[in-house]
Protein backbone atom coordinates (compact mmCIF):
# COMPACT_ATOMS: atom_id res chain seq x y z
CA UNK A 1 0.00 0.00 0.00
CA UNK A 2 1.13 3.37 -1.04
CA UNK A 3 1.99 5.77 1.82
CA UNK A 4 0.10 9.09 2.91
CA UNK A 5 2.70 11.09 2.85
CA UNK A 6 3.47 9.97 -0.81
CA UNK A 7 0.35 10.39 -1.52
CA UNK A 8 0.67 14.16 -0.66
CA UNK A 9 4.05 14.94 -2.57
CA UNK A 10 2.30 14.11 -5.63
CA UNK A 11 -1.38 12.37 -5.65
CA UNK A 12 -3.10 14.62 -3.49
CA UNK A 13 -4.01 18.25 -3.03
CA UNK A 14 -4.95 20.31 0.02
CA UNK A 15 -7.89 22.13 -1.13
CA UNK A 16 -10.72 24.29 0.63
CA UNK A 17 -12.67 22.30 3.06
CA UNK A 18 -16.50 21.16 1.71
CA UNK A 19 -19.05 20.15 3.45
CA UNK A 20 -22.05 20.44 1.18
CA UNK A 21 -19.96 18.16 -1.64
CA UNK A 22 -19.08 15.81 1.32
CA UNK A 23 -22.59 15.60 2.41
CA UNK A 24 -23.61 15.28 -1.27
CA UNK A 25 -21.10 12.02 -1.79
CA UNK A 26 -22.42 10.67 1.34
CA UNK A 27 -26.19 11.45 -0.25
CA UNK A 28 -24.93 9.43 -3.17
CA UNK A 29 -23.22 6.69 -1.32
CA UNK A 30 -26.41 6.18 0.81
CA UNK A 31 -28.35 6.17 -2.29
CA UNK A 32 -26.06 3.17 -4.02
CA UNK A 33 -26.22 1.27 -0.90
CA UNK A 34 -29.68 1.48 -0.94
CA UNK A 35 -29.79 0.18 -4.57
CA UNK A 36 -27.09 -2.45 -3.85
CA UNK A 37 -29.54 -4.18 -0.81
CA UNK A 38 -32.06 -4.14 -3.26
CA UNK A 39 -30.54 -5.97 -6.15
CA UNK A 40 -30.53 -10.05 -6.13
CA UNK A 41 -27.78 -11.86 -4.66
CA UNK A 42 -26.92 -13.99 -7.25
CA UNK A 43 -26.39 -11.36 -9.78
CA UNK A 44 -23.21 -11.31 -11.32
CA UNK A 45 -20.95 -10.94 -8.38
CA UNK A 46 -18.76 -8.81 -10.37
CA UNK A 47 -20.85 -6.32 -11.07
CA UNK A 48 -22.15 -6.11 -7.27
CA UNK A 49 -18.59 -6.14 -5.91
CA UNK A 50 -18.12 -2.81 -8.42
CA UNK A 51 -21.20 -1.51 -6.38
CA UNK A 52 -20.09 -1.62 -3.06
CA UNK A 53 -17.02 -0.51 -4.07
CA UNK A 54 -18.21 2.82 -5.66
CA UNK A 55 -19.82 3.04 -2.14
CA UNK A 56 -16.87 2.91 -0.19
CA UNK A 57 -14.86 4.98 -2.81
CA UNK A 58 -17.60 7.55 -2.27
CA UNK A 59 -17.83 7.57 1.66
CA UNK A 60 -14.37 7.75 1.87
CA UNK A 61 -14.09 10.65 -0.96
CA UNK A 62 -16.78 12.47 1.26
CA UNK A 63 -14.36 12.25 4.15
CA UNK A 64 -11.55 13.66 2.07
CA UNK A 65 -13.39 16.51 0.99
CA UNK A 66 -14.58 17.09 4.62
CA UNK A 67 -10.96 17.34 5.47
CA UNK A 68 -9.85 19.77 2.75
CA UNK A 69 -8.31 17.17 0.30
CA UNK A 70 -8.92 15.84 -3.87
CA UNK A 71 -7.25 12.92 -4.27
CA UNK A 72 -6.15 11.95 -7.64
CA UNK A 73 -5.76 8.18 -6.73
CA UNK A 74 -7.63 5.37 -5.81
CA UNK A 75 -4.54 4.05 -3.85
CA UNK A 76 -4.70 7.36 -1.43
CA UNK A 77 -8.04 6.93 -0.58
CA UNK A 78 -6.88 3.67 1.62
CA UNK A 79 -3.46 5.56 2.51
CA UNK A 80 -6.17 8.70 3.96
CA UNK A 81 -7.87 6.27 6.16
CA UNK A 82 -4.51 4.96 7.02
CA UNK A 83 -3.42 7.89 8.13
CA UNK A 84 -6.28 9.65 9.56
CA UNK A 85 -8.00 6.65 11.29
CA UNK A 86 -5.21 4.20 12.63
CA UNK A 87 -6.99 3.19 15.35
CA UNK A 88 -10.14 2.35 13.55
CA UNK A 89 -8.96 0.75 10.70
CA UNK A 90 -6.88 -2.68 10.90
CA UNK A 91 -4.28 -4.07 9.06
CA UNK A 92 -6.40 -6.42 7.70
CA UNK A 93 -8.89 -4.58 6.62
CA UNK A 94 -6.89 -1.81 4.56
CA UNK A 95 -5.16 -4.55 3.00
CA UNK A 96 -8.78 -6.25 1.96
CA UNK A 97 -9.94 -2.04 0.82
CA UNK A 98 -6.74 -2.65 -1.30
CA UNK A 99 -7.62 -6.33 -2.64
CA UNK A 100 -10.61 -4.93 -3.77
CA UNK A 101 -9.51 -1.57 -5.09
CA UNK A 102 -7.38 -3.75 -7.27
CA UNK A 103 -10.48 -6.37 -7.83
CA UNK A 104 -12.57 -3.72 -9.12
CA UNK A 105 -9.69 -2.18 -11.56
CA UNK A 106 -8.95 -5.48 -12.91
CA UNK A 107 -12.83 -6.20 -12.98
CA UNK A 108 -13.65 -2.94 -14.79
CA UNK A 109 -10.75 -2.33 -17.45
CA UNK A 110 -10.08 -6.32 -17.73
CA UNK A 111 -13.33 -7.72 -17.30
CA UNK A 112 -12.22 -10.14 -14.88
CA UNK A 113 -14.45 -12.78 -13.40
CA UNK A 114 -15.17 -13.36 -10.21
CA UNK A 115 -15.83 -16.76 -8.13
CA UNK A 116 -19.85 -16.83 -7.31
CA UNK A 117 -19.01 -17.19 -3.81
CA UNK A 118 -16.63 -14.21 -3.27
CA UNK A 119 -19.28 -11.67 -1.77
CA UNK A 120 -20.47 -14.59 0.63
CA UNK A 121 -17.07 -15.32 2.20
CA UNK A 122 -16.49 -11.23 2.30
CA UNK A 123 -19.65 -10.14 3.33
CA UNK A 124 -18.80 -9.73 7.04
CA UNK A 125 -15.64 -7.99 6.17
CA UNK A 126 -17.68 -5.26 3.94
CA UNK A 127 -20.67 -4.70 6.28
CA UNK A 128 -17.82 -4.14 9.04
CA UNK A 129 -15.66 -1.49 6.91
CA UNK A 130 -19.12 -0.07 5.82
CA UNK A 131 -20.46 0.59 9.51
CA UNK A 132 -17.12 1.70 10.81
CA UNK A 133 -17.12 3.99 7.66
CA UNK A 134 -20.93 5.05 8.29
CA UNK A 135 -19.74 5.51 12.09
CA UNK A 136 -16.80 7.62 11.21
CA UNK A 137 -18.66 9.92 8.94
CA UNK A 138 -21.79 10.52 11.46
CA UNK A 139 -19.62 11.31 14.41
CA UNK A 140 -17.10 14.19 12.28
CA UNK A 141 -20.40 15.17 9.81
CA UNK A 142 -22.40 15.36 12.75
Amino acid sequence: MIDWDDCLDYKVKKVRENPEQAHALVTLAYRRLDSLKKRRKDEYPQLLIESYYEVIKEYITALLVYHGFKSYSHECLIAFLQAYYPDIFDESQLQFLDNLRKLRTDIQYRGRDVADDYLLRNQKTLETILTILGTIIKNEFG
